[in-house]
């Protein structure tokens, strides 16, 4: 009797100690960026010699954990019996678990999720890039006449773009929306606008596109909305917003880094929190800058956008902007005149400015200071010379020439 009870101990000692051998007891680092492909590595015992089936899942929006599909799908570099090493796929910051032939093991420290850089899949990263989309070496947001025309917003908007530019290096400009288009993507415009219709505070629209060339197929976001609620309460200054308002600069970085493949995070702070108003975020909206672990994720996809090989369908990559202060496109991905058939001169020039278009053709000029204010606009046919304002001050000019197939600027420097 006694030696059939030690053999049934010795079963039991045995079954314990496999299972309190299957635990996690590290990961690092402990704070990482989502969908960048950051290596994760996890520490601890049991995981198995190999993988087979099973997976590591990751607390994500929805407050729910990734399924076996998921799991099974992300990027694993190695797997042996005490580590797992994996690239980081997108998530929200919580304890993370290992599943071993379908039973889940708990982290006991929690990984923090700074930043989530979405793709369009995970093994290998696939992301929908940025490209040349103005032929200007980025994409041109043309601002609603309601924003453009009110000081007060357009300097919001350009603060926000300028605070892009300079951290992260994207080639967005602004421009005015001259002629009403109802706000849909199939405008096939970039767009910053009011709307009456919207049922959130702010939203970014995106239309992707794919292009096929021999057994590559690369994709790509074609055109893209901001859009903000008309019944807000807003607020377009810096700093703290008033009680009861909404501070239009940080919902702006909000719908920005949507549109610069960031996406939701639950980390207290950052500008990609899913609420942008009222508590929680009320606690840090006061920031005019975007956060250190938004501007790694989003120079990580500036640098994919910008150095992609991929050639077909008139795609070429997005440009470095040159005066990151410049959201305005005085200075980025000008053309010359001249390649059109265009002539201006002198430059610089002090009262007057002589325009030459080929005979035949039309086109309206117009003249933008470095605030993007219009201070001049004609139109001309043939060759024509124009007066230059008088109160028009030292500096340098955008000179938008605007013709039926297309518009083409240049600079111009006003010496008096």
């Amino acid at each position: 009797m006694q030696r059939i009870h030690y053999a049934a101990t010795a079963i039991l000692l045995s079954l314990v100690s496999t299972v309190s051998a299957q635990q996690i007891t590290g990961i690092a680092p402990k704070q990482i960026i989502g969908g960048k492909g950051e290596v994760l590595t996890i520490t601890g015992s049991g995981f198995g010699g190999s993988r087979g089936s099973s997976y590591v899942s990751f607390f994500r929006e929805g407050n729910t954990y990734t399924d076996a599909t998921t799991g099974n799908a992300f990027n694993y570099l190695s797997w042996s019996n005490t580590e797992i090493k994996l690239e980081m796929p997108v998530a929200f910051s919580n304890k993370i678990k290992v599943n071993i032939n379908g039973t889940d093991y708990l982290s006991t420290d929690t990984l923090k999720v700074k930043a989530n850089l979405g793709y369009r899949q995970a093994n290998p990263l696939l992301y929908d890039l940025l490209t040349d989309n103005n032929k200007k070496g980025g994409v041109t947001w043309l601002v609603h006449p309601v924003y453009w025309n009110n000081p007060e917003i357009k300097q919001a908007i350009a603060d926000v773009v300028q605070e892009f530019r300079c951290k992260t290096g994207v080639n967005y400009i602004l421009e005015p929306l001259t002629q009403w288009v109802p706000l849909n993507l199939g405008q096939g415009k970039h767009i910053i606008a009011p709307d009456s219709s919207l049922g959130v505070v702010g939203f970014n629209d995106r239309l992707w596109a794919s292009c096929i060339l021999g057994a590559e197929t690369f994709y790509h976001n074609q055109t893209q909305l901001l859009r903000f609620n008309t019944q807000q309460n807003w607020y377009y200054g810096k700093g703290q917003p008033p009680a009861g308002a909404a501070k239009f600069r940080y919902v702006l970085f909000h719908e920005m880094g949507h549109s610069l493949g960031l996406g939701h995070v639950n980390e207290w702070g950052e500008s990609m929190y899913p609420t942008v108003t009222l508590l929680p975020s009320d606690n840090w909206c006061k920031r005019d800058t975007i956060t250190a672990a938004e501007q790694k994720a989003i120079k990580h996809y500036i640098s994919l956008s910008q150095n992609f090989a991929f050639r077909g369908c008139g795609i070429t990559p997005m440009k470095p902007n040159i005066d990151c202060k410049d959201v305005f496109g005085l200075s980025v991905g000008v053309e010359s005149l001249a390649q059109e058939g265009a002539w201006l001169f002198p430059n610089p020039a002090s009262n007057q400015l002589q325009v030459k278009l080929p005979a035949s053709e039309h086109a309206a000029i117009s003249l933008w200071d470095t605030r993007g204010r219009k201070v001049l606009s004609a139109n001309i046919h043939g060759t024509e010379t124009i007066n230059l304002p008088a109160a028009l001050s030292d500096g340098i000019y955008m000179v938008r020439l605007s013709k039926d197939h297309g518009t083409q600027t240049t600079r111009l420097i006003v010496q008096r």
